[in-house]
C-alpha cells in the first residue's frame, strides 16, 4: 500500500517538474516593429501624465482603431459616435477632462497621425475607423490641448523611427540546454529520498 501511494506521489511530482505555466497571451509587443513586422503605434499622452507608449501591432491592421487594439492599447469611443471618435486611450483623459458623451472638446482631444519609418508625422485626413495603416508604417496619437479651436495640434513627440535593439549576449551552454537536467536531477532526488523512507518504514515494522 505504502509503495503504491509513493509511486503515485512520485509520478505527480515528476510530471509537475515538466509542466510550466501556460504563457499569457497579450496583443502587441513593446517597442517599434522590426522591418516588415507590422505597424508601430505611438501614443503621446501630452500633459495627461504617462510617458509616451510605443508598441507594435503585428501584420497589417484593418484600420487605425484596430492598430491600437492589436498593439495592446485600450481605446474607448464616445457614447454617441462609438469608435468613430477615439475619446479615451488607456483610460485617458479621465471623466474630469472629458465625459465622452459626444464629440470631444475642441481644446482637449486626441489627434491622429501617420508616418513612414524614418519620415515625418502627417495629420490624418481620415478618421481612425476608416484610415488603413500603411504596412510597416507608424500610427501616431497625441493628446492635444490647443488654446483655441483654430490652433493646430502638435504631432507626437516620439519620432517615427525604428528602435534598434542591442544584440543579446550569447547564451551559455548551461542556460541554453534544451533538456531540463536540473528538473530531472531534482525528481531523481525525490525518488531516492522517498525510497529510503519506505525501506526504513519496512525495517521498523519488521522489528
Amino acid at each position: 500500500m505504502i509503495a503504491s501511494r509513493f509511486a503515485v506521489v512520485c509520478a505527480l511530482l515528476f510530471g509537475a517538474a515538466f509542466v510550466g505555466a501556460a504563457p499569457a497571451s497579450a496583443a502587441g509587443t513593446d517597442g517599434s516593429c522590426p522591418e516588415g513586422g507590422g505597424v508601430t503605434v505611438v501614443v503621446d499622452f501630452g500633459d495627461l501624465g504617462p510617458a509616451p507608449l510605443v508598441r507594435c501591432a503585428a501584420g497589417t491592421p484593418a484600420n487605425g482603431v484596430a492598430a491600437l487594439q492589436e498593439a495592446g492599447i485600450e481605446v474607448a469611443g464616445s457614447q454617441k459616435y462609438g469608435l468613430a471618435v477615439a475619446c479615451r486611450i488607456n483610460g485617458k483623459p479621465g471623466p474630469d477632462v472629458e465625459s465622452c458623451a459626444g464629440m470631444p472638446s475642441a481644446t482637449a482631444y486626441w489627434s491622429y497621425w501617420h508616418a513612414s519609418a524614418g519620415g515625418s508625422w502627417t495629420s490624418s485626413q481620415e478618421g481612425a475607423q476608416t484610415a488603413k495603416p500603411a504596412p510597416g508604417g507608424f500610427e501616431g496619437w497625441a493628446f492635444a490641448r490647443p488654446k483655441s479651436a483654430n490652433d493646430l495640434p502638435a504631432p507626437p513627440r516620439v519620432p517615427p523611427v525604428r528602435q534598434v535593439s542591442s544584440p543579446s549576449p550569447a547564451p551559455t551552454a548551461s542556460a541554453d540546454g534544451s533538456f531540463p537536467w536540473g528538473l530531472v536531477i531534482g525528481a531523481v532526488v525525490i525518488v531516492l529520498v522517498g525510497g529510503a523512507g519506505i525501506v526504513v518504514a519496512r525495517r521498523r515494522r519488521a522489528q
